[in-house]
């Protein structure tokens, strides 16, 4: 007879990230476990690049109205934060699995030094949260001609 095990390996995916960054120093690290569990009911995911001119990140917030997101930055630690309403459960309806996660949510990131955190953009589409943080001038990668001299 063979038995089935449920894994919930996203989890330990998220603990591990925060650990690495915690060991490696990580620019744009996840602070998640500073977060009071108890007041957060799920956690958003995210997906986080670098291009030559700005750092970006994206956030899955299915089901969350756009006014019901905030983003703040203090002492280079991003924050974004938020609350997803359930809907009315109707009269009459017997619910046989309920796995849509409501609630407050919390996400907080360490910046790397060389942002410009007075110019981050927002823009929230579809349920997606994107932030784009521009590097500070001196951290973008300049080309310097090289002569030859005969």
């Amino acid at each position: 007879m063979r038995h089935l095990t449920t894994r919930r390996p996203i989890g330990n995916l998220f603990n591990l990230h925060n650990e690495m960054g915690r060991v490696f120093g990580d620019m744009l690290s996840s602070q998640d476990s500073e977060t009071n569990a108890e007041n957060t009911s799920w956690i958003p995911t995210v997906d986080i690049s670098e291009t030559e001119n700005s750092f970006e990140i994206h956030a899955e917030l299915p089901g969350v109205v756009e006014s019901d997101v905030n983003v703040s930055v203090t002492d280079n630690l991003l924050t974004i934060k938020g609350e997803k309403q359930q809907e009315e459960k109707a009269e009459g309806k017997n619910f046989h699995r309920v796995e849509r996660r409501y609630g407050s949510f919390q996400r907080s990131f360490t910046l790397p030094k060389n942002v410009e955190t007075a110019d981050i953009k927002a823009g929230f589409k579809d349920g997606v949260l994107a932030l784009t943080i521009p590097k500070a001038e001196a951290a973008k990668p300049t080309e310097i001609p090289i002569s030859v001299n005969s």
